[in-house]
């Protein structure tokens, strides 16, 4: 009798990199009955596989018999993981931004600087993540190490740490614009113990970048008390060349040179005798035998009476004047009389000092004709005006433009004469005793008188420090009127700063204690601190309006005005000239401080920067980033907290209305949260951060 069977194929163990959808090449189940094998036909299938592509796979044939009896079998095929290395992942490259505050964020970079790839793999479900740490060398160089991570969850194992993939990513922040240096080209000290002197020099500002913050400073004197800024020091007699050196961007140099000049003080100390008397000798100068002059010669050194150099600076020098080639003077008839002359003792240092000798020139000779002394002309003196312009932070203001003009106008007057001839008949009597009569030519003069009315003024500019100087005014006794006037590139020293300290002032979190900041915040010049002068601010500062509104860029006010209170300045007129009555020998320096509007924050080390008052406790650390800004339809906080606890963000826009809130949990160490913000809200915005009892909070501004 024939035998029936069913035959399975067996089981296999295939990778989930095999073919798992035609399952025939892992074998089909046939029957056999006698001699003859059948094919049992079309299995069923059925998936067991997870998300990962693993697990395994059943097919079950099922055959009725040759006495009407449904058979069945079944084959296995497990599929496991490959495990052959991992994916073959591309990583972020480095990337160089060179400016202030570039959009780091990976998705507004285009690849292959914003996120990694992969290629899709069938054993694989891959994820990737990143976090930053920002190094901030200074405010014009940051690195940030971009730290990424992508994990393999279907063969990532936490114990051993398989199946995870890291790389970090270097992104490099620079500002490569150097700073503006200038360097006084010399400083002079006087030694008084024939050595050395204690030099006090002004400390090296430098006008913050547009990144803003200080930048680092040195200098190389062998005699500075310190390497900063600052080259005071006690220095040698002579001159000392002393570099300094600015550090900007990342590791980039500028240097500029001052010469410290120690001058010796010890000047020589002159003995001379305290008179002379001597007559004149006469001369014939034109060789015509007679005396038609007189003269003596004196030396210098002849009036000595035992000068000395406490220093030991010898040998001295004896001359007439500071120039030591002067030793000898020639008197002569112009001379007579008592003659004040000075005699000047040098070292070999060149320190010099003069005593005043009296000489008396006599003519005793009665044959020297016509010698007298020449009358004296009278001395004028030379009036003359000087003064600084600077900023509130006393930096030097250089090419101000300083205008000096009468206040009234000089009136001059010209004569214009006209003649007229005319005939007048005229009598007389003769010898004979007849009257004659004749015609005579009468001329008849008129003068006419014209005036010139003329406003004089004059005009100096300002050196590097900030100082003019107006010599030899000719007119002095008449009231002057005096003014100063000054421009520069028109976004220079605004930024976000003045931005943010304006937005605070007018949510009542700081308020101004000084006139300049009051007047800088009046962008439309309209005498009130509001909203719309912070909008035009902010749409300077982006670049959406080119120059501010009104008739200023620069105020240049009278340094010595004052005002009650810091905002009456917005209220009636202000001091832009300063008046004189008339220019004094000894005349008092006229300065002006320069104000420009929208610099709120005025510069660095200025004593009105701490003139800003906090109402509430307000910091801005390293705990919170915020980034973008400007941002998108996404908002990125990097919150590094010291505990686990609950935080609020608000959000409040430039009128001070708040506009959201956000709650968020997070734990101690860094913690980056991501706000998607509504497609409705643009502009200026104030964010507010409460963390460990402490308010955190900044400028921020949403594009379209």
């Amino acid at each position: 009798m024939w035998t029936w069977t069913l035959n399975c194929p067996p089981n296999q163990y295939v990778s989930c990199t095999d073919e798992l959808w035609n399952l025939s090449i892992y074998g089909n189940a046939t029957y056999t009955y006698g001699n003859y094998t059948y094919s049992a036909g079309t299995p069923t299938v059925q998936y067991f596989l997870n998300s990962c592509n693993t697990g395994y796979i059943t097919r079950t044939w099922m055959v009725e018999d040759n006495y009407w009896v449904w058979r069945s079998c079944t084959q296995t095929i497990y599929v496991s993981s490959t495990g052959t290395g991992g994916p073959n992942i591309v990583w972020p490259e480095d990337i160089e931004f060179e400016g202030c505050n570039p959009d780091t964020n990976p998705y507004h970079l285009a690849p292959p600087y914003n996120y990694p790839t992969w290629n899709d793999s069938e054993c694989a479900m891959l994820g990737k993540s990143y976090s930053d740490m920002v190094f901030t060398v200074n405010s014009q160089c940051k690195k940030i190490m971009r730290t990424w991570k992508v994990l393999d969850w279907c063969n990532y194992t936490p114990t051993s740490g398989y199946g995870i993939y890291t790389k970090v990513q270097y992104l490099i922040i620079v500002s490569k614009v150097p700073p503006e240096l200038v360097c006084a080209p010399e400083i002079t000290g006087n030694s008084f113990n024939c050595k050395d002197a204690n030099v006090i020099a002004t400390p090296l500002m430098i006008d913050p970048s547009v990144c803003g913050g200080i930048f680092e400073i040195t200098n190389n004197s062998p005699y500075a008390t310190s390497k900063g800024n600052n080259i005071s020091g006690t220095y040698p007699i002579g001159t000392t060349k002393v570099t300094y050196t600015v550090k900007y961007g990342c590791n980039k140099l500028k240097s500029c040179v001052t010469n410290v000049v120690v001058k010796n003080a010890n000047k020589p100390t002159p003995y001379c005798i305290g008179s002379l008397i001597t007559a004149l000798m006469g001369v014939d100068t034109d060789n015509d035998g007679k005396v038609d002059n007189g003269m003596v010669q004196l030396w210098a050194k002849d009036f000595d009476k035992g000068s000395k150099s406490l220093c030991g600076y010898g040998p001295l020098k004896f001359s007439f004047t500071k120039d030591v080639t002067k030793t000898s003077r020639t008197f002569t008839c112009d001379d007579i009389g008592t003659n004040n002359v000075e005699m000047w003792v040098t070292d070999i240092k060149g320190a010099q000092s003069y005593c005043i000798v009296k000489v008396t020139i006599q003519n005793n000779g009665a044959n020297i004709p016509d010698c007298h002394p020449k009358p004296v002309v009278p001395v004028i003196p030379v009036y003359s005006l000087k003064g600084n312009v600077s900023t509130a932070a006393d930096f030097g203001l250089k090419n101000s433009v300083i205008t000096l003009k009468y206040k009234n106008p000089m009136v001059t007057y010209t004569s214009k004469f006209d003649t007229t001839e005319t005939l007048k008949l005229d009598s007389f009597i003769n010898a004979s005793g007849y009257k004659l009569y004749r015609y005579i030519t009468v001329l008849t003069i008129k003068e006419k008188k014209d005036s010139t009315v003329v406003f004089v003024q004059k005009t100096a500019k300002t050196d590097n420090t900030g100082s003019y100087l107006f010599d030899s005014i000719a007119i002095h006794d008449k009231p002057i009127l005096v003014s100063a006037e000054y421009n520069d590139e028109v976004k220079k020293g605004i930024d976000g700063k003045d931005v943010e300290l304006l937005t605070k002032f007018l949510l009542g979190e700081v308020t101004f204690t000084s006139y300049y900041q009051y007047l800088a915040s009046d962008i439309d010049e309209n005498g009130i601190i509001d909203i719309r002068d912070q909008n035009i601010l902010m749409e300077f500062v982006t670049g959406a309006r080119q120059v501010l509104p009104g008739m200023h860029q620069w105020y240049l006010l009278n340094k010595k005005a004052t005002f009650a209170k810091p905002d009456d300045v917005l209220k009636g007129n202000l001091p832009y000239e300063v008046v004189l009555d008339s220019i004094s020998k000894v005349q008092a320096a006229v300065d002006f401080v320069g104000i420009k509007k929208g610099n709120i924050s005025i510069d660095p080390g200025s004593g009105v920067q701490a003139g800003v008052t906090n109402r509430v406790k307000f910091e801005n650390t390293e705990h919170i980033k915020v980034y973008p800004n400007p941002f998108g339809p996404a908002l990125n906080f990097d919150v590094n907290a010291a505990n686990d606890e609950m935080i609020s963000i608000k959000l409040f826009n430039s009128n001070g209305q708040q506009i959201n809130q956000y709650n968020r949990q997070v734990t101690k160490g860094v913690n980056n949260i991501t706000l998607d913000i509504s497609h409705d809200i643009y502009g200026l915005m104030l964010y507010q951060i409460i963390m460990n009892n402490t308010q955190y909070s900044g400028m921020l501004s949403r594009i379209r």
